[in-house]
């Protein structure tokens, strides 16, 4: 058992503890209650006290995650399309950097319409980088590493390894 599996167990007292030792309770006080004292009937109402137990703890398993906030949401890896996405549209908004830069080069764009477009499209870039770092559960395989550095390199302008 790994280390991240054993400390995600809540430790202590629990909602189903609490719903199981309220189903015991009962039972106990309708055993002592119960008129006739025969051993089945006795029975009986301990396993129907014990099904309503099970049946809230069911009932409050169902509806818990309904009413919690929603940050487990937040800590769940991106899907490997989701990923694929973000990185092709951080490639998109480099990529019009670039173009951006090339029309301020050649005159076709002013400093100040540059300026405002590139701090845009860094801060896109910079947001798409973030929710793909947050992504440290999913593994990278090496043919995605290769990939992402062949990416990278055309980006920068180098040539691409074994196309010389």
């Amino acid at each position: 058992m790994s280390s991240a599996t054993s400390t995600s167990r809540p430790d202590g007292f629990t909602v189903g503890h609490l719903f199981v030792l309220l189903s015991l309770i009962g039972a106990t006080i309708a055993v002592v209650i119960a008129r006739p004292a025969t051993p089945e009937s006795l029975i009986l109402v301990s396993l129907t006290i014990g099904a309503v137990g099970f049946a809230a703890v069911c009932f409050y398993c169902v509806l818990a995650p309904l009413v919690a906030p929603h940050s487990d949401f937040e800590q769940e890896p991106l899907g490997e399309r989701l990923r694929t996405d973000l990185e092709r549209e951080k490639a998109l908004t480099l990529r019009s950097i670039k173009e951006l830069e090339f029309d301020r080069a050649m005159g076709k764009l002013s400093q100040q319409d540059y300026e405002q477009m590139v701090h845009r499209l860094r801060a896109r870039s910079g947001n798409h980088e973030a929710a793909r770092r947050r992504d440290v559960e999913l593994p990278r395989t090496r043919g995605e590493r290769s990939r992402r550095s062949i990416e990278r390199q055309a980006e920068v302008g180098q040539p691409r390894p074994g196309r010389g």
